[in-house]
């Protein structure tokens, strides 16, 4: 009996009178509950020891017009396999109240605010109430994903101040750093609560800077909406525009040429490449090593010259489309990028053997910044951050896609939660990518590297789709709309997850030790503020 097997039939017995329904979406069960339900249904799927399951996803979808209501729904991933399994609940007619889950799953937090926020529907006995990506200059009534406001609304500014929580006593001093910042950073506000040095409390405060991109799906087809998801985050070009690739490929039954999905996966694990080079010297610059970021600079630039020369695009843009990818590339192309690879790994091996016989390196990132295996948990925390504390779990091989299947990689794992575990993390994960590029060019088939769409899928059908990305797991759910069109897409990148567990990984470290944490999580602003 499978994960998701065992989790209907626990439930069934539990809670038979407060399941109304089951179907699946696309292999993926789907358990409908009564609203008032959905809490103890969700802790019992997070807290059951057999079933241990993890928040990974929650949205809402306003059916206006063709329905008067909105549904939400709740994908928890299952422990043991790694198997999905979806609550869902609708509100009808004019209902706006909906119970939170925050109080249980601590992994909810951010999703039901965003969720007041951009629809206007509240999750009644959630403890923070504020504001989250709407900031207080943003009119009253203002909810952007609600069906009947206009995407292109010009919204007026109106006065409002951002409500800190605060400790107060003796020798309690608060820092506020950002939201502007030195250098070249994007918008961010932290503040500090100190008692002497140790850090008590930091509190984020981001959104500063809100595209619209959801909203702005809404008004592409389906078809065509792929270089706005290769915008979301342009660090993960790759990466967000195979998701929504992978959704939309789902949605009209598409199979995807076996060439395209070996091509997918070599780029993809080039995009980790470059990203996690670029990461692990950013970690040494912060610690005042400089040697390590100059080398990892020069290698990072190196894999983004030889993007460009494959591609076009340093940062892969164009490359994936729907039914496979745009670009394909020669046998001699291949040999040539492995043969630059094969240089390159000796180069960063000597790099990772002088780093961490440094002594400062090792004072500066060793039990800095500790997540632990419970609270990284409690976070829902992927990626990087996740195998850093001991969360094991990885896209490509328990959700396998593009070549993964074929090829699954060796997930890297460590316990310690700190600095220097991300660090190792990274590097590890370096020496897989080469490994894993250097198997696709020994396999990859010949073959068409494109498959064209055959029809439309009907309105308000949908598909989920995962891809694990350099940070971590990224997750879209596109629904159809008339004519060809996307009535709903949900994107969530890893950053969005991660960022508020930082608030806890920086407990008791001092405040120059937290540009190595935050370095070390490496999240996205454009990703976590659509």
């Amino acid at each position: 009996m499978t994960d998701a097997q065992t989790a209907i039939t626990l439930l069934k017995e539990t809670y038979a009178a407060s399941i109304v329904g089951m179907t699946s979406i696309h292999g993926v069960p789907r358990l409908q509950v009564k609203k008032d339900a959905v809490p103890q249904v969700a802790h019992f799927l997070h807290s059951h020891p057999n079933l241990h399951g993890t928040l990974s996803l929650l949205w809402a979808v306003d059916h206006r017009p063709r329905e008067a209501r909105y549904e939400l729904y709740y994908l928890f991933t299952l422990s043991e396999r790694q198997e999905w399994l979806l609550l869902c609940t609708d509100l009808h007619g004019e209902d706006r109240l909906f119970p939170s889950i925050t109080p249980h799953i601590h992994a909810a937090k951010w999703y039901e605010r965003e969720i007041r926020d951009m629809f206007g529907l509240i999750p009644i006995g959630h403890p923070d109430m504020r504001r989250l990506v709407r900031h207080e200059h943003w009119p009253k009534g203002s909810h952007p994903l609600k069906k009947c406001f206009r995407w292109d609304a010009v919204l007026g500014r109106v006065q409002g101040e951002k409500k800190f929580r605060h400790i107060e006593g003796e020798g309690v001093f608060e820092v506020a750093v950002g939201p502007i910042h030195a250098g070249i950073i994007e918008v961010g506000h932290f503040r500090f609560s100190v008692a002497g040095e140790p850090i008590m409390q930091l509190e984020l405060h981001h959104f500063w800077k809100h595209r619209g991109v959801e909203k702005l799906f809404e008004q592409q087809q389906l078809t065509e909406a792929v270089p706005l998801a290769e915008r979301v985050s342009g660090d993960t070009t790759m990466g967000h525009s195979l998701a929504y690739c992978q959704a939309v490929e789902t949605l009209m039954q598409i199979e995807v040429p076996r060439r395209a999905r070996y091509l997918r996966s070599f780029f993809l694990e080039l995009e980790r490449l470059y990203n996690h080079l670029g990461d692990v010297g950013a970690i040494c610059t912060d610690v005042a090593y400089s040697l390590p970021h100059a080398h990892c600079g020069r290698m990072k630039e190196q894999i983004m010259q030889l993007n460009d020369r494959l591609t076009g695009s340093r940062f892969l843009r164009g490359v994936n489309c729907v039914g496979g990818v745009g670009t394909d590339l020669t046998n001699e192309q291949l040999t040539r990028t492995i043969a630059e690879l094969d240089g390159l790994e000796p180069d960063f091996t000597e790099l990772e053997k002088i780093a961490f016989a440094n002594s400062t390196l090792k004072d500066r990132v060793e039990t800095t910044g500790g997540l632990s295996n419970s609270i990284a948990w409690d976070h829902a925390v992927m990626g990087v951050v996740g195998r850093a504390s001991g969360i094991d779990r990885d896209i490509r091989r328990d959700h396998p896609f593009a070549a993964y299947d074929e090829l699954p990689p060796n997930v890297v794992l460590y316990r310690y939660g700190d600095v220097r575990a991300r660090m190792r993390v990274r590097i590890d994960e370096i020496h897989e990518s080469l490994r894993l590029i250097r198997e696709i060019r020994r396999c990859i088939p010949q073959g068409p590297i494109v498959a064209q769409p055959t029809g439309r899928p009907a309105s308000g059908t949908w598909a989920l789709s995962a891809v694990e990305g350099w940070r971590g797991e990224i997750l879209y759910m596109v629904m159809a709309g008339e004519n060809g069109g996307i009535h709903r897409c949900k994107v969530r990148d890893p950053s969005f997850v991660n960022w508020p567990a930082i608030q806890s990984a920086v407990l008791g470290n001092i405040i120059p030790d937290f540009p190595v944490i935050n370095k070390s999580f490496n999240m996205s602003y454009a990703g976590n503020d659509l």
